[in-house]
């Protein structure tokens, strides 16, 4: 028994040539079926995931470089190149720049007013 179910699905001509151009430069997914199937799972599972998940248009130069170096051994995939150059990106050390400069702004255009507590200094809303 077979435990593949055929469906039949409806798509405007412009999605169709959609389709054929990505898979005429994207060879992995194989056929119209694969990438539908392909397509179908990742929006689900990007539905399931909630706010863990982000889209984002990546210039093909780094794309490339990002598949080459997963091609390579250097990274497990796409995803785990992001998310560690991320984290490179976010030292304490930036995080901490950012945060203060963050500060710096509110104390300016007087979205918060810094007080003295005693031994510990307070933050008021205006």
């Amino acid at each position: 028994m077979d435990e593949n179910e055929r469906i039949t699905l409806r798509l405007e001509k412009e999605n169709l040539e959609l389709i054929d151009a990505f898979l005429k430069e994207n060879t992995s997914h194989g056929n119209r079926s694969a990438l539908v199937r392909d397509a179908v799972q990742a929006y689900i599972q990007t539905i399931r995931e909630g706010g863990n998940t982000v889209t984002i248009r990546v210039p093909r130069y780094y794309l490339e470089l990002v598949d080459r170096l997963v091609a390579d051994g250097y990274f497990l995939s796409r995803e785990h190149a992001i998310v560690r150059s991320i984290e490179e990106w976010f030292t304490r050390d930036r995080v901490k720049e950012i945060e203060d400069h963050r500060k710096e702004v509110d104390k300016m255009t007087g979205k918060v007013v810094s007080v003295s507590t005693g031994d510990k200094e307070g933050v008021i809303p205006p």
